[in-house]
């Protein structure tokens, strides 16, 4: 499934088009990863596990709150997916969007927070490999450049 996601090849017109559909899930998303983040601190401070403790995780998972907190993160990144375009970095709020450049396919990058799509990195490079779009055409000789 997730091969095919990645099919969709975005326009950086297309990705921004689709921001306003995906600001207020990651908006959400992060919200809650502070909400998990804040009542498994609670439950472990209540229940004196330490952070090593095998038994960790099966406590966390069976507290109701955080369980349903997970479940909604989980459905709103199959929803970021379902679009065509990857959820990384969740609790950095990073969207991928697979683009053809110059015949190699990289990804446009935007981060929660801002106005648009303004990057892109190659797959194997990540968000440290982030760099600002019009750098592309410096690397192709300075051409016109379209990502498609």
């Amino acid at each position: 499934m997730a091969a095919q996601q990645q099919t969709r090849l975005f326009t950086v017109d297309e990705a921004n088009a689709l921001l306003p559909e995906l600001k207020p899930l990651v908006e959400r998303i992060l919200k809650n990863l502070t909400s998990l983040k804040e009542k498994s601190e609670v439950l472990i401070r209540e229940e004196r596990l330490s952070p090593s403790s095998p038994e960790l995780m099966k406590s966390l998972q069976q507290n109701a709150a955080i369980a349903t907190l997970i479940q909604e993160v989980k459905c709103m990144v199959e929803e970021i997916n379902a679009h065509g375009c990857i959820c990384k970095g969740i609790e950095e709020g990073l969207v991928d969007f697979p683009c053809l450049l110059g015949g190699e396919i990289v990804f446009l990058c935007w981060r929660f927070g801002e106005d648009s799509v303004g990057y892109w990195h190659r797959i194997e490079d990540g968000f440290a490999g982030r760099k600002p779009l019009l750098d592309s055409e410096e690397e192709n000789g300075g051409g016109n450049v379209s990502y498609h």
